[in-house]
């Protein structure tokens, strides 16, 4: 007489068994099911892997392409500077600019300043110097690379960028 009366009922009949819960564990896979699936994962990373190759391919030409058009400019400007600077060792008067957000600095003589000054004369940035060149050059130079020549005009304070108030005397 051990067993229970669930048992016993369930013996006569009279007694359902209990349905079983159904599990939340993930059916069972077949192995060719697991291997297609592994397959496609293989698949979109290796897609994935030549995308990014790709990319990288295109940034290396366009890099490329960039620094040999770079370079030739260059050559243009140094062929310019060659034949037409103007610099002298002899130059003892300090000229300030502003060139990319920094003062600099180019030593001229009385003359050339003068020059310099009135526009006859401009300053052509390449390789680290500044070189001065006849105004039709730096012209020239502009037009191959706007970048390469710093603009030594120098703007108007008055109602500039700091207009004086009204109310303030001196």
């Amino acid at each position: 007489m051990s067993s229970s009366l669930q048992d016993q009922l369930k013996a006569l009949g009279l007694a359902k068994d209990k349905p079983k819960k159904a599990s939340h564990r993930p059916r069972k896979r077949p192995a060719a099911e697991k291997e297609s699936e592994s397959l496609s994962l293989r698949k979109a990373y290796a897609l994935k892997e030549r995308a990014e190759q790709r990319q990288a391919d295109q940034a290396r030409r366009k890099k490329q392409a960039e620094d040999r058009k770079r370079r030739e400019i260059n050559n243009e400007i140094r062929k310019s500077v060659n034949q037409h600077r103007v610099n002298r060792e002899d130059a003892d008067i300090g000229r300030n600019f502003m060139f990319k957000g920094r003062i600099r600095k180019v030593y001229v003589t009385a003359e050339q300043l003068k020059a310099l000054n009135s526009g006859d004369l401009g300053i052509v940035y390449l390789s680290g110097g500044y070189h001065l060149l006849p105004a039709e050059q730096v012209e020239s130079v502009r037009k191959l690379s706007a970048q390469h020549v710093p603009d030594l005009s120098v703007g108007s304070d008055e109602d500039g960028d700091h207009p004086v108030p009204d109310d303030l005397t001196w």
